[in-house]
């Protein structure tokens, strides 16, 4: 239970609200800093790391003049949040706050260094005029009073901020012609980013629902640091003028990654589902019942949970999910097929062992896939449930 938990408030952590930025310039009066050519402004993106908060990777932005009096070298990052009263109830709901903080780029690295994550710079083509339009934006947005905004991963996080930066401050002197991945779906970008962490990926493919089946829209897998990277090099400044350049200078290791990649794969889920369905067929045959009374309070639970995640929280990405189909909160009646029970809740308990196998089928089908792709534990799964519920025996006459 205490694993049900912890994965529950990782996926309400990872799936919440959207927010707003000031617009450039933050008054009409503000003076620019002066900064000298040897000045240079880059996005950082971090390797993921072995904890699922960090499990995507990382970006911010950075801003150097090493020829300033003092010198300054100063990270802007997206992706501060706080621990504090009431916390896990607002990720929970989906209110998460994140704010934009700043620090010393040392100060920065120090902590990837202990974690042993990697971490590449990308150098953008700006003038020193155009960094400090920059720098002045990302300060007026680093102020009390404008640096919180309502976290949503999928669609306002630390890396698909910048593009938003980078737009508000350059507007159409910008060319931003992201990579065609009309083919791929936020579930894809998922999955491949979690081969490693099987219960997760398992977690969070249940308790997603339709939303990120779409097929990904103009910059939508830029909310993927290392995806983000990729569109950057794509980006132009100033096009169909004298002044075109490619909006990245040069690209940089600054901090090689310590932690193997680890490999791409289902993982265990998938065996312990088939283990269900054998042991409940085993059951099945000789007339036992202890797993088939556990897993469905087991399913029942996890439905609860999806139903929470759709109609009690502002989690746009966990609404309609078809996984509700094998995992209904009703599950929690149990069977309803002993000796003496109801006939309506026989033929409750029937409908809903159909309804599992049924689900357990429809996860094979390319066109079920096409609307909202099932995890592959999801078969035996959903075999195991309608094994539990012996739909194929009907209820005894009134």
């Amino acid at each position: 239970m205490k694993q049900l938990w912890i994965l529950t408030a990782c996926m309400a952590f990872l799936f919440s609200g959207a927010g707003q930025s000031v617009p450039f310039p933050p008054e009409a009066d503000a003076p620019l800093r002066n900064f000298s050519d040897a000045a240079k402004a880059s996005v950082l993106t971090c390797s993921p790391g072995m904890a699922l908060y960090s499990a995507f990777g990382h970006t911010a932005i950075r801003i150097t003049d090493l020829a300033a009096d003092p010198p300054l070298d100063r990270v802007y990052n997206f992706g501060t949040f706080q621990f504090s009263e009431g916390f896990y109830g607002r990720f929970i709901q989906g209110e998460l706050i994140y704010s934009l903080s700043t620090s010393t780029f040392g100060g920065f690295l120090e902590e990837y260094i202990r974690s042993g994550r990697g971490v590449s710079e990308q150098e953008l083509e700006l003038s020193s005029e155009d960094i400090a339009r920059l720098d002045a934006y990302l300060l007026a947005n680093a102020h009390p009073d404008h640096r919180d905004y309502r976290y949503q991963f999928l669609y306002d996080n630390c890396a698909t901020r910048v593009i938003k930066v980078l737009d508000d401050v350059f507007g159409p002197r910008l060319t931003v012609d992201c990579v065609d991945r009309r083919d791929s779906t936020f579930r894809d970008l998922l999955r491949a980013k979690l081969g490693g962490i099987p219960l997760t990926r398992f977690g969070i493919d249940v308790v997603l629902g339709l939303p990120v089946d779409a097929p990904l829209g103009r910059c939508g897998a830029a909310f993927l640091p290392d995806h983000l990277a990729v569109e950057l090099e794509g980006m132009v400044m100033d096009a169909r003028t004298i002044e075109e350049r490619s909006l990245v200078r040069a690209q940089r290791e600054l901090l090689p990654s310590m932690i193997p990649r680890a490999p791409d794969r289902a993982g265990w889920p998938v065996s312990a589902a088939w283990v269900m369905f054998i042991w409940c067929g085993l059951e099945v045959l000789l007339g036992k019942r202890w797993l088939r009374r556990m897993l469905p309070i087991l399913t029942g639970l996890v439905g609860c949970l999806l139903a929470f995640l759709w109609w009690g929280t502002d989690h746009a990405d966990t609404r309609y999910n078809l996984n509700l189909l094998w995992a209904l909160p009703f599950h929690l009646m149990g069977p309803g097929l002993r000796k003496g029970s109801p006939r309506w809740k026989r033929q409750v308990g029937r409908a809903m062992g159909l309804a599992a196998g049924g689900t357990a089928l429809l996860s094979l089908s390319d066109f079920t896939m096409s609307m909202q792709a099932f995890h592959p534990a999801i078969f035996p799964l959903g075999l195991a449930v309608f094994l539990c519920f012996e739909p194929w025996r009907k209820p005894p006459a009134l």
